[in-house]
């Protein structure tokens, strides 16, 4: 007499915590974005300089000119942020500041110590993850993966779980003064871009007008400038000016108001006849 079998699938008890927790991750994720944004917005408005992405800024002939621009750091640094902003906070608690405040925490699939090589490995490859908008292959892989892994994840061997479900061996914890030195670095980086904002960024203002064709003259090709003479919230810079070949002299001066920043206030620019 044959008999029938039938087999029905064992999750384990590590794939259904990382089921429960899929809602979560959702909303740490978003958080995530949001906060990561407006970091991303600080840093560029402080460190980039504005670049023509589109059109043509004024050439100094007379006409209506179309043109685009972006006000951003280059995009290696962007990507080092975008790194140092997950694998930090995940190196030392086991989940990023969206993770944290939403009560999750990741964890290696097979039970094991979480260690900082799978941590890293996890979040390089976010970029596959994000792909090709809002984390879409992520979210595809961690619905059809039983331990509801994103792509990282799954190189990594790592999962999300509630944090009532991380045991303490299986997710990282800070070690000993790790919190409060991580808040000092964090005090430093805020000091250190506020002094940026005021004293290291008005030659990327400058670098931002030329790259528009608005600095001084429209036509010109390169300039340099010299020691800069600074006043309560107004600095004044020598200028060399070069239309091709020719050099002209001047000086340029910017002014601080809040919440502009610096801004082009007035200058002069001689070029011999």
């Amino acid at each position: 007499m044959a008999v029938a079998a039938t087999i029905t699938p064992v999750v384990s008890e590590r794939a259904a915590q990382a089921q429960q927790a899929r809602w979560r991750r959702v909303r740490a994720l978003l958080l995530d974005l949001v906060v990561f944004s407006i970091l991303l917005t600080i840093v560029n408005l402080v460190f980039g300089a504005t670049q023509v992405t589109s059109g043509s800024p004024p050439n100094g002939q007379p006409g209506t000119f179309f043109y685009s621009t972006v006000t951003a750091v280059a995009w290696p640094w962007l990507w080092l942020l975008w790194m140092v902003y997950y694998i930090v906070p995940e190196s030392l608690y086991g989940a990023s500041l969206g993770k944290l405040l939403l009560g999750v925490r990741v964890v290696r699939v097979n039970g094991r110590p979480l260690s900082v090589g799978s941590i890293v490995t996890r979040n390089v490859l976010r970029f596959v993850d994000a792909l090709p908008f809002f984390y879409l292959i992520g979210g595809i892989s961690v619905l059809a993966t039983a331990n509801s892994q994103r792509v990282g994840d799954r190189w990594a061997g790592t999962t999300v779980v509630l944090k009532v479900h991380a045991e303490p061996h299986a997710t990282r914890r800070p070690a000993p003064g790790a919190s409060m030195a991580l808040g000092i670095a964090l005090l430093c980086a805020l000091a250190f871009t506020i002094a940026f904002a005021y004293f290291g960024r008005p030659p990327i203002v400058l670098e931002s007008l030329f790259n528009q064709h608005q600095l001084m003259a429209p036509d010109l090709t390169s300039y340099k400038l010299g020691s800069p003479q600074w006043g309560f919230g107004r600095v004044t810079y020598p200028l060399t000016a070069y239309e091709g070949a020719q050099a002209c002299s001047g000086s340029i001066s910017l002014q601080w108001s809040w919440p502009l920043g610096w801004t082009m206030s007035d200058g002069t620019l001689l070029c011999p006849p």
